[in-house]
């Protein structure tokens, strides 16, 4: 996954199933924008139905947002242009005006008037209302600010699916996963919530309770948000410490946890070696790399010098390695 075209993604306005799957793809995507994921695994990370999926790409693509090669018979692969956004597309035949990154469609009343031509401005005249009769239907007309809640509304029910797949990414316990997501969604969680969730699931992973017989005890991840119990005690944590509060980095949950929080997914067919130095990669300088260094160098491993240089960008100094 590519932070750098997902990051691109995440402010552009667009009705929410284009924007689940433009997510789900810049999720797949490296720093190019190319992904390759078939129609069933976007419709299956996304709930939406494979020809719902099929629709959004055609829109994406209208909007370049997306440019899709099918020379492959087997497989589409697609490159991600969010820089090319088409924000709207004009009417047919009608010329438009660029106003502020948006497109505003020039009319007989927008035309500028010369200022040679320009008469004194008419009075506004005002017409008695007319009497509606009493069994006619009026359009119903949605307050303002109702339209403005409405929006932000639509806005975060487009983002709830991603959310989702990040959590359930961490979570130790793949059982339930449609409970889990109805669960989610009552819980209107936002970008800080769920950062706050990922915090407590690095710590719960990395506890007794949740190790012991193999996981035996972990509860079930709908159970778990019904409960709220990212709320326990002894599991909150300040921002920003969710590496401190557990040596995350000696269990496989802790590792597939701390990687939900730093945006370094599993790849497909990745086997869990090279997964984990992705994530020491993406956690930054800590006790997880010098540990995983020293057991290399202590067995002395043929890929010493090789996680070195994709660690540091340099080979270790002469008699380290």
């Amino acid at each position: 996954m590519s932070t750098i075209i997902m990051s691109k993604c995440w402010d552009l306005e667009m009705p929410p199933t284009q924007k689940s799957v433009l997510i789900s793809l810049a999720d797949n995507a490296n720093d190019q924008g190319v992904c390759w994921p078939s129609i069933p695994t976007i419709s299956r990370r996304t709930c939406f139905s494979e020809r719902a999926v099929q629709n959004a790409i055609k829109w994406l693509e209208r909007y370049h947002l997306l440019k899709a090669d099918r020379s492959n018979g087997r497989h589409t692969s697609y490159t991600l242009t969010p820089g090319e956004y088409l924000m709207e597309t004009p009417a047919a035949d009608a010329p438009a005006q660029q106003m502020h990154g948006r497109r505003k469609f020039a009319g007989a009343a927008d035309a500028p008037t010369p200022a040679g031509n320009a008469g004194v401005p008419p009075q506004q005249v005002r017409q008695p209302p007319q009497q509606v009769p009493s069994n006619r239907k009026e359009p119903s007309t949605e307050p303002s600010g109702n339209r403005q809640r409405a929006s932000a509304k639509s806005g975060k029910t487009a983002k709830t699916p991603a959310l989702f797949e990040r959590l359930w990414l961490a979570y130790p316990r793949k059982q339930g996963k449609a409970d889990a997501e109805k669960a989610f969604g009552k819980l209107a969680a936002d970008e800080a919530l769920l950062e706050q969730m990922l915090a407590a699931i690095a710590v719960q992973a990395a506890s007794a309770e949740w190790r012991e017989e193999g996981g035996k005890f972990i509860p079930h991840c709908s159970t778990w948000l019904n409960g709220q119990r990212w709320l326990d005690e002894g599991v909150t944590v300040a921002e920003g410490t969710a590496e401190d509060a557990s040596e995350w980095w000696q269990s496989s949950t802790g590792i597939e946890a701390k990687g939900a929080t730093c945006w370094r997914a599993r790849k497909s067919g990745e086997d869990f070696q090279r997964y984990k130095v992705g994530v020491f990669k993406a956690a930054g300088e800590g006790p997880w790399r010098q540990a995983l260094l020293a057991d290399l160098l202590r067995t002395k491993s043929s890929i010493y010098v090789d996680v070195h240089v994709y660690f540091y960008g340099h080979p270790p100094a002469e008699g380290q390695a």
